[in-house]
């Protein structure tokens, strides 16, 4: 039987030198008698006890709220019976915020054994529990398949539900080795954790009792001291993709008949990948914003990284439209330069560093950061422009420099120190299936469709790719483009009070999209969603809003139809014109023409990101009369 002392009035010597060393320290403290009744609290802690009791007069379960009381009779109670007991809670009064508690109670005993006191000693962990909150919330949004195992136990620690999904345990993954989860030849891939792996990719044909499948799966590896701590697994079920792919080229072997049924069907494919991919990117990049630890950004760069592959992947799909001449228009949306330049170099860069060359990129310093035009088809340039020059190249550098024209354009320009070619033979390089030298293919490989494909592609965005031969050595070729700059968001923009929130509308029919938009302008908007056409005209008659970001392909009633319907409604009742920005993966010429026709007042493409959409908001808000200028970097 523990001995809890006397009752609640009785004097303890060590009460003054005990609330002396409580005041002192930064952590929130309470004393309190053997019964539990408040003796002090200290300075720190009367955050939420402004006005602490006289001693032995309130019990310390009635200062806090009804809602965590459980917790803290049972502190009590352990703590009486001589067992230190910790637990977090949530702690909200009037005169305080609503703050997390680490909180521990322990018994203080005198010389004799005796239980004299009870001390409680609480920590605010609010910013760390909101911020797992926030990463837990984003990584279960992710419509890819996420797991991390521990590399030494074998063991998964993590799995969102999309893994739960693809792998058929909804039960949960925690625990389990990737032999439970995985048919054999995947898992034991998927477990290989080989010291200085990097990021590694495979596709793999999942004979299911359900039935055959595809699983594109991309695995990184996390290191410590030991070697490699983690590794973090990106599954994704590519068997629709696949079928879409196949399907594809069947229809490539068909007649010219079949020509607009097939320009369709690539539509409806970049639609179907770029909106799911939208998720991860945009969720990503929202992630690596409001997170700065180290390990969050290294996640996120792995994460984002995998994406990009991903995007990579839809964009050779659909070039392989370019292979029978059914060349598509271009695709018109805002990107970030450096974002582009990045993805183009990022696999040449380590291809280049395992050949022993150096690889530098160079951007003008005078050149705008973004501009409007269709990145996809500047990819399509340039990846066989690099990728010549790293296979044509032994010692040296590959440089990529871009930099503005004295015509307002764009030249990329890729320089190599490599074999060069004889300038006669220059046609024959741009040819299909040729190479300026049979002795060339047989040495280095390749079909010769690299070159043929990239001057297609420059001639389908307006621009000119052309080559010359260096006098040291090595080539050069080039990339002109009429490439417009997006529009610059107003410097003198006036930042209004936080309380002037924004009122948006998101139409969208995915909900992870949605979700993620959500999140995007949470700190600075009001969202109402709409998971169709109809519901977003429905919304913007009943409700005022400030910006509406509307899809295109929805069902019911499509994005363009909706937005013809809101201008038909805002003419009819002399409501003030919305802003409508079209925040869709369809962003062929035909789409944007139709969008603006129908009133539409902007266009971004799918995937973005959280400074493409600020800017493209700050852009009408600048020029609408009816709103304030908003400073949306400031508050985002």
């Amino acid at each position: 039987m523990i001995d809890v002392g006397a009752d609640d009035e009785t004097f303890y010597e060590g009460d003054v030198f005990h609330g002396q060393i409580a005041d002192a320290s930064p952590a929130y403290i309470w004393l309190l008698n053997p019964q539990g009744r408040i003796v002090h609290v200290s300075r720190a802690a009367r955050r939420f006890q402004p006005e602490p009791p006289p001693p032995h007069t309130m019990a310390w379960r009635d200062a806090w709220p009804a809602d965590c009381r459980f917790s803290i009779e049972r502190g009590v109670q352990e703590a009486q019976a001589g067992r230190p007991f910790s637990f977090r809670t949530r702690f909200a009064t009037e005169q305080s915020s609503t703050v997390y508690l680490d909180t521990t109670v322990s018994a203080v005993r005198d010389d004799s054994g005796r239980i004299v006191r009870l001390l409680v000693k609480a920590e605010d962990v609010t910013q760390e529990t909101e911020t797992a909150a926030f990463l837990n919330t984003v990584i279960e949004v992710l419509p890819l398949a996420l797991t991390v195992k521990d590399a030494r136990t074998g063991r998964y620690i993590l799995a969102n539900r999309a893994a739960e999904k693809l792998f058929g345990r909804f039960e949960g993954l925690t625990g389990l080795q990737a032999s439970d989860v995985l048919p054999p030849a995947f898992a034991e891939w998927a477990s290989d954790a080989a010291p200085g792996m990097g990021s590694q990719s495979t596709v793999y044909e999942d004979h299911a009792p359900a039935g055959f499948r595809y699983l594109a799966a991309t695995k990184l590896a996390t290191y410590d001291d030991e070697g490699v701590r983690h590794l973090i697994g990106l599954t994704e079920d590519i068997t629709q993709k696949q079928r879409d792919a196949d399907a594809l080229y069947q229809a490539l072997e068909q007649a010219e008949q079949a020509n607009r049924a097939r320009s369709a069907f690539v539509t409806n494919i970049s639609h179907e990948i770029r909106t799911p991919l939208n998720g991860v990117i945009a969720g990503i990049d929202l992630l690596a914003a409001r997170l700065t630890a180290p390990d969050v950004q290294e996640v996120t760069a792995m994460i984002r990284a995998s994406a990009s592959v991903l995007q990579d992947q839809l964009q050779q799909l659909l070039a392989v439209t370019l292979l029978d001449g059914i060349e598509g228009p271009a695709e018109v949306e805002t990107f970030a330069l450096s974002d582009l330049i990045e993805r183009v170099a990022g696999p040449c860069r380590e291809a280049a560093k395992a050949k022993g060359l150096a690889f530098v990129v160079e951007i003008a310093p005078g050149l705008p950061k973004v501009f409007v035009g269709d990145p996809a088809g500047i990819e399509r340039v340039l990846t066989p422009l690099l990728n010549n020059a790293i296979k044509f190249t032994h010692r040296g550098e590959i440089r990529l420099a871009v930099a503005p024209r004295q015509d307002g354009g764009v030249r990329f320009a890729c320089v190599d120190t490599g074999v060069g070619f004889d300038p006669a033979m220059k046609a024959a390089m741009f040819a299909a299936f040729r190479q300026q030298d049979d002795a060339l293919t047989r040495e280095y490989g390749g079909m010769g469709l690299g070159l043929a494909l990239a001057r297609k592609a420059a001639r389908a965005l307006g621009g000119i790719l052309d080559a010359a031969p260096r006098e040291d050595g090595g080539s050069i070729f080039w990339l002109d483009l009429p490439l417009p700059a997006a529009p610059v968001q107003a410097e003198d923009a006036v930042p209004v009070d936080p309380v002037d929130r924004l009122r948006v509308l998101v139409a969208d029919d995915h909900p992870t999209n949605r979700r993620i938009v959500e999140m995007m302008l949470e700190s600075l908007a009001d969202v109402t969603t709409a998971q169709d056409g109809v519901e977003a005209v429905e919304a913007a008659e009943r409700e005022t809003f400030d910006v509406i970001l509307m899809d295109i392909q929805m069902p019911r009633m499509d994005g363009i139809t909706a937005v013809a319907r809101i201008r038909e409604g805002e003419r009819a009742a002399g409501r003030a014109h919305v802003p409508v920005i079209m925040l869709t993966a369809n962003t062929q010429p035909e789409h944007v023409e139709a969008a603006r026709l129908a009133g539409a007042d902007r266009h971004l493409g799918k995937p973005f990101t959280l400074a493409l959409l600020l800017n493209e908001i700050q852009t009408l808000l600048a020029d609408a009369p009816a709103h304030t200028p908003m400073d949306l970097h400031a508050n985002a």
